[in-house]
């Protein structure tokens, strides 16, 4: 039977996926043995033959060897390409985030300064009207909060900054009151009115005749948002219970101030954010937030749901007393600090 292991003669059965032992005999005889070793011999051999089959064909030069290289070449090309469109993407990635954090950086720069200094009356205010101008208490008779500072984003927002910048120099704000406390939200100043109110009479000759903020009619000077305490915008739609009056038809002067420590997501999208108010003065603001207000008994407020319910617009008019202090936060000096 030794030639069946020769060279020439090799049975198909030696080397395939099932190895059949031909003959009698159960466990592993000296036959199956022989098989499984020349099994073992005959892949061996196979696969030197085959190398060296693939040796001397690439050692010899013609139309199979270059096929060989040049579809070596084609497999390694494209990742290389690849590699290199993923480099310039990521560049002018990398190019594009450096140039948005530029531009932040620069809308964000502080050009100018606004201070106020804030006390708070000893007297009682109503609830229904708030006492400004000379019925506010002299600052000796106040106990006086501090100064707080304000710096302005002139570049972010152009014209709301010169607005703002030309009704603090023109002394409007001054011996004007808080007249809107929401702790853990926001403090309002500065509201559109009477000066005997404590409200904001901005004088003559402020601004010239047919004078526009661009601000208003550009999409990007609405998208801050009130994520931190401090942050300062213009007032001009807010939590749907109020809307800034403005002054000669285009001038609004009140201001919101963010108090912490969580977001307020009302105020996103409708008031320009124009400033920040700087680390020192915070205590400031908190001290203003922490200001008493007249708080509603709970059948008043059981009241004013079922009022708003059927749609009075009594409601949210009356709604509007319960964020008022009571007493009279004032404003006794302010003015503006170039940078």
């Amino acid at each position: 039977m030794k030639h069946l292991f020769t060279r020439r003669q090799q049975p198909p059965f030696l080397c395939g996926a099932g190895f059949r032992k031909r003959g009698g005999g159960g466990g592993g005889g000296v036959f199956g043995k022989r098989k499984m070793m020349k099994c073992v011999s005959h892949s061996s051999s196979s696969s030197k033959s085959g190398d060296e089959t693939s040796s001397s064909d690439d050692a010899t030069p013609g139309k199979s060897s270059r096929r060989g290289r040049r579809r070596r070449a084609l497999v390694i090309l494209p990742p290389l390409l690849l590699a290199g469109r993923k480099g310039d993407v990521s560049s002018a990635r990398d190019e594009d985030d450096h140039h948005q954090e530029g531009a932040r950086a620069e809308n964000d720069e502080i050009t100018s300064f606004a201070y106020f200094t804030v006390g708070r009356c000893e007297s009682i205010v109503r609830a229904e009207r708030a006492l400004g101008g000379d019925a506010v208490c002299s600052e000796k008779d106040a106990e006086m909060f501090g100064t707080v500072r304000i710096g302005l984003y002139g570049n972010r927002c152009p014209g709301t900054v010169r607005a703002f910048r030309k009704v603090v120099e023109s002394g409007a704000y001054e011996r004007t009151v808080f007249h809107d406390v929401r702790k853990g939200e926001f403090v309002a100043f500065g509201i559109n009115g009477s000066k005997r109110l404590g409200q904001v009479s901005v004088p003559d000759g402020t601004f010239d005749v047919g004078e526009r903020n661009a601000d208003f009619t550009n999409a990007a000077s609405f998208t801050g948002n009130h994520l931190k305490p401090g942050t300062v915008s213009l007032a001009l739609s807010y939590d749907g219970t109020r809307t800034a009056s403005p002054f000669d038809g285009n001038v609004y002067t009140e201001i919101l101030v963010t108090t912490g420590p969580t977001p307020v997501p009302s105020l996103d999208g409708k008031n320009i954010i124009f400033g920040q108010v700087d680390r020192e003065s915070l205590d400031v603001i908190s001290k203003i937030a922490n200001t008493p207000v007249f708080s509603p008994s709970s059948q008043v407020k059981a009241w004013n749901f079922i009022a708003n319910s059927v749609g009075d617009e009594r409601a949210a008019k009356s709604k509007l007393i319960w964020t008022k202090p009571t007493q009279a936060v004032a404003i006794f000096d302010s003015g503006i600090i170039e940078v």
